[in-house]
């Protein structure tokens, strides 16, 4: 008899929904996790004392509302905030900022009053062209997907599949130029939306396949892109979902590191530890990577040639830098930025001038070159949530795009201070206090999550927002079904459909296509097993 039903490799909240949906169905259940606190990629960390960091992830952006209800999250402690700002994207002097208001009223006023009639109708007429995205998505979400092009085939009709293919393999900036064809106007708006396009790909926002992360992003989450969130750190997702977890009878298996998965003529049956011991289930999940599960894991041996090849041929390309500072005092804004002082805008700005700025750090990303002049976006949660730093002081991190993937380890680790000096410096030139506010500072990059969490290529997307490795093709074509060449071997993390971000979709679709099976062969008896 086996140890278990079900072992999960990875605490993060993929792995760790489907345990817990899988604990709720009467299975033993044992989550196997590397490091010694749950959420992986997006955990909360002390990284300074009284002050919490959501390190990795940190925002509710993707997290559906139908998901939320089917992991029965708020049971267990898990709480939503929504600041009244999503985000203030800004430029230079004379580009007005954009702002996204979470009450629809006041982004109504916004964009009448700031811009103008004209551009809040053609960002209206641009979400509606995106929703025949989402409105796609919302009926694949929930299962393995189908086939895309058998999708945008079906669509109902020949502007719809116009839509879709566009959606799917066009730029980014073919998308916005429908709706906003003058570049030198509403820049901070088509800077915005561009941002989206880049976010998880190996791409500019004028590259030919950038508009599926852009209509991905917009759409998934089921609102038009409101950042929201947890109170207490992002970590407390993962937390409630433990609790959930252990509430059904199932655990988490801290600083226990799998060397190998048990494989007998063809099966999974469990796993061998790094410590030498083997922990046998009659099923194995994996909320890791493709080529981290299958070439570290499985071994090349255990695997058909072809799916072998195609694990192998996964995009993880995605350099990036996250910027972890306690401040001593918040930024004061001044000029064209002064508003953003007044009712907690400030808590979250983007320096991304143009689409254009974007597509010159690419050039510069692609050379392997430090961006001369990098996007530069922050977030103060404590501004939100309180509980996030002691009183009077404030947590902040800053993210940037296209910190050069391929350097050397020297160069890394000089390149990483330069990038970090030029987008605090960016958003100095705009808040003049904002450099000498800073008490404590840690720099990562996709290096350490790499290290930290044996990540492939430290990608925070487990496989990049490409069309090629999206819907069907994700992770591989002919495995979007989170089953996998080996027997009772599956997959439920953002390796698989629908992707990344913080959703617990894969997760939770992962251990649907568990109990699927493991019904079927009870119905099948012997014949089946």
């Amino acid at each position: 008899m086996a140890d278990y039903d079900a072992i999960v490799i990875g605490a993060g909240h993929n792995g760790l929904a489907a345990a817990s949906v899988l604990a709720k169905s009467g299975l033993t259940v044992a989550v196997l996790e590397k490091t010694s606190w749950p959420g992986g990629m997006a955990a909360t960390k002390e990284l300074f004392k009284g002050y919490k960091h959501s390190v990795g992830a940190w925002a509710l952006i993707l997290l559906h509302e139908e998901v939320e209800r089917l992991l029965e999250l708020d049971k267990y402690g898990f709480e939503v905030l929504t600041p009244r700002t999503s985000f203030c994207s800004f430029g230079e002097p004379g580009d007005v900022p954009f702002l996204a208001y979470n009450d629809p009223d006041e982004m109504t006023a916004h964009l009448m009053n700031d811009h103008g009639p004209e551009v809040m109708q053609s960002l209206m007429e641009m979400f509606e062209y995106l929703q025949v995205f989402g409105n796609l998505m919302d009926g694949q979400r929930l299962k393995a997907p189908d086939s895309v092009e058998q999708l945008i085939a079906n669509a109902p009709d020949a502007k719809s599949r116009e839509i879709l293919v566009q959606c799917y393999y066009g730029s980014c900036i073919d998308i916005i130029r429908k709706f906003f064809p003058d570049p030198e106007k509403n820049r901070c708006i088509t800077a915005s939306l561009s941002a989206m396009s880049i976010d998880g790909t190996h791409m500019g926002p004028y590259t030919p396949g950038s508009a599926c992360s852009m209509a991905y992003h917009y759409t998934a989450g089921g609102v038009a892109n409101v950042f929201k969130l947890a109170r207490g750190g992002i970590g407390t997702l993962s937390e409630a979902l433990e609790r959930a977890l252990v509430a059904h009878g199932g655990e988490v298996k801290y600083k226990t590191q799998v060397k190998r998965l048990l494989v007998e003529n063809g099966r999974a049956v469990g796993v061998e530890l790094k410590s030498g011991e083997t922990i046998s289930a009659d099923v194995v999940l994996s909320s890791i990577d493709a080529q981290s599960t299958f070439g570290r894991l499985v071994g090349e041996e255990n695997l058909p040639s072809q799916f072998v090849h195609s694990v192998k041929e996964i995009d993880y390309t995605n350099g990036y830098i996250q910027i972890h500072m306690t401040l001593k005092e918040l930024p004061e804004f001044t000029g064209h930025m002064a508003f953003a002082n007044e009712n907690n805008i400030r808590w979250l700005a983007s320096y991304i001038p143009s689409p254009e700025h974007l597509s010159r750090c690419w050039d510069d990303y692609r050379a392997d070159r430090v961006p001369a002049d990098p996007v530069s976006y922050y977030h103060i949660p404590s501004l939100v949530d309180p509980s996030a730093a002691p009183e009077g002081y404030h947590a902040c991190t800053f993210f940037s795009h296209y910190f050069p993937a391929n350097l050397s380890k020297d160069k890394h680790d000089e390149a990483k201070e330069i990038m970090a000096d030029r987008v605090i410096g960016q958003m100095t030139r705009f808040a003049p206090n904002f450099k000498d506010a800073i008490m404590d500072k840690a720099i990562l990059t996709h290096r350490y999550f790499e290290t930290t969490f044996g990540i492939t290529g430290g990608d925070f997307c487990h496989g990049l927002m490409h069309p090629g490795q999206m819907w069907n093709m994700r992770p591989v074509p002919g495995y979007s079904d989170y089953r996998t060449p080996l027997e009772r071997l599956y997959m439920c993390g953002a390796a698989c459909h629908p992707g990344p971000g913080i959703t617990g979709v894969p997760g939770y679709n992962g251990a649907r296509a568990v109990l699927s099976d493991m019904e079927g062969r009870k119905r099948g008896g012997a014949a089946g097993v």
